[in-house]
């Protein structure tokens, strides 16, 4: 069953500590990553945002640094709902 939204559509673009999905090769998706900035357009003007994997995600929240992503196509992303409470 999909989640309802009250007549509104599920973001399409993560805030920092979402959840996400990704869209890999071959149109397979890879679960288990967290949003860790703001959408940003890079170099070659494509809206990326940095994603990590889960573990580092909650590694780097447990130790206090700042978590260690990579740049991730924002169109090729997507946000997992509803979010976590708390």
């Amino acid at each position: 069953m999909r989640p309802r939204f009250l007549g509104k559509k599920p973001p399409l673009v993560p805030d920092p500590g979402q959840r996400v999905r990704l869209r890999a090769g071959r149109g397979r998706w890879r679960g288990r990553f967290r949003a860790v900035s703001h959408p940003y357009t890079d170099a070659s003007g494509v809206v990326v945002v940095r994603v990590a994997e889960e573990r580092e995600y909650q590694d780097a929240l447990r130790e206090g640094r700042r978590t260690v992503g990579e740049a991730w196509p924002a169109k090729q992303m997507e946000v997992l709902w509803p979010p976590e409470s708390g």
